[in-house]
């Protein structure tokens, strides 16, 4: 996946501030991971709060930092999000576009594009791809309503296509364990007119349910391309 990829990673930092530190780097897999500190169990991204380094999210639209028109066609979209809303406060930063942490709980919801460079395979292929970063990655079953022969309820993996933006986009909730912590993934991811595009809801299990509404809206909104 050609996307711009970051990786959290969360350590200790003092006794006075018993809180996780994070910085941001560059990876080959399109996904948040944090390395949560022994029993925290809280997530605080000590991120510089400045859009100097991004134009990042203003609103509700992703605007591209600035490139030169020597440098070519610019590979990153422009695109509209729906905002998750109270709770949750944006970040900026190299490598981010659309990206929010909830202020109280361990969550965070991005949003990610980019053109060209992103590869012909299939959203199930870009979908699976996304492992790399996880020991454990298990893809969660509910019941279909239905009953076997042997009288126990028949079971799907709760992965299914919807649509996203006028596209068909693959939808997929996981369990996955990142350097030794349980956490809960949603991700979506579709195609439009040359780019890739993934949306991405990532927590704690105990905050995973309680959030996922919010990220439903982020869904909601997304546009591309903006129509004025």
């Amino acid at each position: 996946m050609g996307a711009t990829d970051i990786l959290l990673e969360f350590r200790a930092v003092t006794a006075l501030n018993p809180s996780l530190a994070a910085r941001v780097a560059r990876a080959p897999a399109s996904m948040f991971k944090a390395q949560l500190a022994g029993r925290l169990g809280l997530i605080v991204l000590l991120l510089a709060p400045c859009f100097a380094c991004s134009r990042g999210v203003r609103g509700e639209i992703y605007v591209p930092p600035y490139q030169p028109v020597w440098k070519g066609r610019h590979k990153l979209p422009s695109y509209r999000v729906g905002l998750p809303g109270a709770g949750w406060e944006p970040l900026a930063g190299e490598g981010l576009q659309a990206v929010w942490q909830h202020s109280t709980d361990p969550a965070i919801i991005q949003v990610h594009g980019e053109c060209e460079d992103h590869g012909d395979s299939d959203l199930e292929d870009f979908t699976d791809h996304q492992r790399i970063d996880y020991s454990e990655w298990k893809i969660l079953e509910e019941p279909t309503g239905e009953i076997d022969a042997e009288g126990r309820p028949r079971m799907r993996k709760q992965q299914y296509y919807t649509t996203i933006a006028e596209r068909e986009a693959l939808r997929t909730t996981v369990r996955a364990n990142l350097d030794g912590a349980a956490v809960m993934v949603e991700y979506v991811v579709l195609k439009k007119d040359g780019c890739l595009f993934d949306l991405t809801f990532i927590a704690v299990p105990r905050a995973f349910e309680q959030h996922t509404g919010e990220f439903q809206t982020v869904i909601d909104g997304f546009e591309f391309p903006i129509r004025r």
